[in-house]
């Protein structure tokens, strides 16, 4: 029998975009060199829609990610793959729980994503896999054509994939990979409150977000104090808010010049 999980925890998020970004950056007065650095890459099937650009996987509640750290050009590069799931589909009793491998290799999480300004609580699921990968696999997966995501997902990956959105490995043949996006994060403490700022920059958007982690009973809260803590550094929260994901993957998808 599958259910919808109840979260416990939850990642309030209030982002910037464009010149706002900009703007933002300038007043936190953040320097690259002082964040960690990597590279995002995700995969849709992007095609011409009615209203423009669909990415039916995200537009499905599926997210594919890759993170690369910047500088790591070995026989071997170290991946963090992640499968997300937003909003949270029914999930089958072993999924519905925070899980870990004993070993340290893969990380599943359910919490609740709260995206300023209506701050909605969005339950997602997502399952992090930190491992080594030859290089030319990555260097194949990244490429123009399609079919390059299933040798970078881990079987615990392929497992929830099936299991809570019904997808199997054929199901993910005619994915692109998008991107590259280039982040940049950084962890500081505005007084009690531990921030997480992250930037995402393509070739036509910059994109920053600022978040704070909290328990759900606490998450009302943490918005109010996130909000002060923007505006005490000069920094207006945006009156419309957007995930960093669906900015960057939209204007990745109309790159590709469907």
């Amino acid at each position: 029998m599958t259910e919808t999980p109840t979260a416990t925890a939850a990642e309030i998020k209030i982002g910037f975009s464009g010149d706002e970004a900009r703007k933002a950056a300038c007043a936190l007065e953040l320097q690259g060199g002082e964040g960690r650095s990597r590279t995002v890459h995700f995969w849709d099937g992007p095609r011409k829609g009615d209203d423009g650009i669909a990415l039916p996987f995200l537009d499905r509640g599926v997210i594919f990610r890759l993170r690369l750290e910047d500088g790591d050009h070995g026989s071997k590069r170290e991946t963090s793959m992640t499968v997300k799931l937003r909003p949270c589909p029914r999930l089958p009793p072993e999924w519905r729980k925070n899980r870990k491998d004993e070993d340290g290799a893969w990380d599943f999480t359910i919490e609740e994503d709260r995206t300023g300004p209506a701050f909605t609580p969005v339950v997602s699921a997502s399952l992090q896999a930190d491992r080594k990968v030859e290089a030319k696999l990555v260097e194949s997966a990244l490429g123009p054509g399609p079919g390059g995501l299933v040798p970078l997902l881990a079987k615990p990956h392929r497992h929830l994939l099936e299991d809570a959105a019904g997808l199997k490995q054929g199901d993910l043949a005619e994915l692109r990979a998008l991107g590259p996006v280039y982040t940049v994060k950084w962890k500081q403490d505005w007084g009690t409150l531990p921030v997480v700022i992250e930037e995402w920059i393509t070739k036509d958007l910059r994109f920053l977000e600022a978040s704070v982690r909290t328990s759900t009973a606490d998450a009302a809260e943490a918005e109010k104090l996130l909000e002060q803590a923007l505006r005490q550094r000069n920094v207006a929260p945006q009156r419309r808010g957007e995930t960093k994901t669906r900015a960057v993957l939209t204007v990745l998808a109309r790159d590709l010049a469907l």
